[in-house]
């Protein structure tokens, strides 16, 4: 072997593990869980406010992105959330908290005040995150009565992460 193979070998990259079997659940992987915590960490100063409210119901989170990244927010976690979209945070918290509310499974409580964010913000951005959030929880006939939101039309030509592989 020449001097060069072993260094390359050395430094080269570990392999990408095998597929997950059916049902195998796998613990995420460096290109997602690096941004996820470089931006877990950015937006940790700015959620101690929140995370000290839903601790005051008895609600624990290291961050906000437990909920993303897990289960839905417990139903008594919604009204907090969902007052915290009303008060002055920096936009990524806004962004994060939308995300951990747009659970399909919390549709039934969430997709009305959604729906008002979303028709109150003015901000381009903002407003595109509250279509993100009310496209993957709306039928399309509930979104047909939301004005303005086809602006955002290309979140519509896929399914909901309830239905998607992803």
């Amino acid at each position: 072997m020449r001097q060069n193979d072993t260094e390359d070998a050395a430094t080269a990259a570990p392999p990408p593990p095998p597929p997950a079997a059916e049902g195998e659940l796998r613990p995420p992987q460096d290109d997602v869980a690096e941004p996820r915590a470089r931006r877990s960490a950015e937006i940790a100063p700015h959620e101690g406010p929140l995370r000290e409210d839903l601790a005051a119901i008895g609600v624990k989170i290291a961050s906000i992105y437990d909920f993303v990244d897990g289960d839905a927010p417990p139903p008594e976690a919604v009204p907090v959330l969902l007052r915290h979209l009303r008060e002055p945070h920096d936009r990524r918290l806004y962004e994060v908290i939308l995300q951990a509310l747009s659970h399909p499974e919390l549709r039934p409580i969430v997709l009305e005040p959604l729906t008002v964010w979303f028709l109150e913000q003015h901000d381009r951005v903002m407003r595109w995150v509250g279509a993100n959030a009310l496209a993957s929880m709306a039928t399309l006939e509930e979104l047909d009565e939301v004005p303005g939101i086809y602006d955002f039309r290309d979140l519509f030509d896929r399914p909901a992460r309830a239905y998607r592989a992803d």
